[in-house]
């Protein structure tokens, strides 16, 4: 099998913006594939733990530890707690209009977008 951790060696500061363009868009090509290669071998691993081949408690693989989770608790608040969440929010957005807020930038990135099919 394929080791897919591996990568080719490339000399980063020998590639032209063309070069790098297209190594950059077949390097998310391939992430999104192995991404979508996950969710399905995720999805299996579930129906193998619903048909009890496998223990939810958890075990380990490879040196790798697995542990089923059902999920994160999230909440639905009362009317009355909305309500100050959009006052909040509203005193919130009048601060940042009116510059009595303090705005600070995060670490710099990039955003690349594949194609729609």
């Amino acid at each position: 099998m394929v080791d897919l951790t591996q990568t080719v060696e490339v000399d980063l500061d020998a590639m032209d913006a063309d070069q790098v363009l297209d190594r950059i868009t077949e390097v998310r090509t391939a992430m999104a594939r192995l991404k979508a290669s996950d969710e399905a071998l995720l999805d299996r691993l579930t129906q193998l733990v619903d048909a009890g081949e496998l223990d939810p408690g958890g075990f380990t693989h490879n040196d790798h530890s697995f542990t089923w989770s059902p999920g994160r608790k999230s909440w639905t608040y009362p009317a009355g707690v909305m309500g100050l969440e959009a006052l909040t929010t509203a005193a919130k957005k009048a601060s940042e209009a009116d510059g009595s807020a303090t705005a600070k930038v995060g670490e710099p990135f990039w955003t690349i977008r594949a194609p729609k099919p």
